[in-house]
């Protein structure tokens, strides 16, 4: 019995890792996960939104094999918030260990559920590698998951590099499109 819980407990904290995608049901709730149905409406894609990407090719292709074969394999995403010392030491490690990643910060409550959903928790900063999450900062941690990943240690990444800016995880909504001038025209005063 207890292998059995066990058992449900990894599959779906395994499914919740995995969500990459946010999308509105026919019933307009809010929804998570890898895969959007068919009938889902204004589906956006979460976390490592440069995974796949025209640009995500040509920037891992200027990188030492090494780090680009662990890159392309797994994907870092550090996940920070505004005015957090511990955020800094983490983003300074992944510098400072010639780690290419993508931030991602959590400012808003649509942020923070897209980020628990992802199974990130509440505790930041947090770095995905891959599919696996580790949450706080802890140098050994890290490294150790780093190293997992294939990482290697003391390659350097090319002089040109810079890291991308954090993007917040969920994108700001759309401004509304402004009236044209017939619906201008139509309203009245």
């Amino acid at each position: 019995m207890r292998l059995r819980a066990f058992a449900l407990l990894w599959f779906f904290a395994a499914c919740s890792t995995q969500a990459q995608y946010k999308w509105t049901e026919p019933e307009g709730q809010t929804a998570y996960g890898d895969q959007a149905p068919r009938d889902a409406t204004h589906v956006e894609r979460l976390g490592d939104v440069s995974r796949g990407s025209a640009d995500s090719a040509d920037t891992l292709a200027q990188l030492p094999y090494e780090i680009r074969r662990a890159a392309k394999d797994f994907p870092v995403v550090l996940y920070t918030m505004a005015s957090c010392a511990v955020c800094d030491e983490g983003r300074a490690f992944l510098k400072t260990h010639a780690i290419p990643f993508t931030e991602r910060s959590i400012a808003t409550r649509d942020d923070m559920e897209a980020f628990r959903q992802l199974g990130g928790g509440e505790q930041l900063p947090a770095m995905a590698v891959g599919r696996r999450i580790v949450r706080g900062f802890e140098s050994s941690q890290w490294s150790e998951a780093l190293a997992d990943a294939g990482y290697p240690q003391g390659v350097p990444l090319p002089s040109t590099w810079q890291w991308p800016a954090a993007k917040p995880l969920v994108p700001p909504p759309a401004p509304p499109p402004a009236a044209t001038a017939d619906e201008s025209a139509d309203v009245q005063h």
